[in-house]
């Protein structure tokens, strides 16, 4: 989780079937097109049903987290308490979160 913004990937954290997918979700994130050679790099490793997968686990995900963006969820005490005592998971995202303001936004009030 540590690396999933770095560009390029660093040397031996991913084998060649992660670091696929992780390009692939990289690419789809930004919404970038997705190439011959993204598309080629997930069919070296994985079948067609699989790559449905992971572009529809990929897409979900992204659906989430622009809904939680949009809408500045909290995130539960827990999970805030662990990454402050350095869980390697709970505080492991490289992306940062926004902090929520006391406020509501316009677009969260007019709803």
């Amino acid at each position: 989780m540590r690396h999933l913004i770095d560009d390029p990937l660093p040397d031996g954290v991913y084998d060649d079937a992660e670091a696929a997918i992780v390009r692939y979700a990289q690419k789809a994130t930004r919404m970038e097109p997705i190439d011959d050679a993204a598309y080629a790099a997930l069919a070296k490793h994985f079948t067609t049903g699989q790559i449905i997968d992971i572009c529809m686990t990929v897409g979900l995900s992204n659906m989430v987290n622009r809904f939680h963006a949009t809408f500045l969820t909290d995130v539960d005490a827990d999970t805030i308490a662990d990454a402050e005592a350095g869980d390697v998971i709970a505080g492991s995202c490289p992306i940062p979160r926004p902090r929520a303001s006391s406020e509501p936004s316009t677009t969260a009030a007019a709803l």
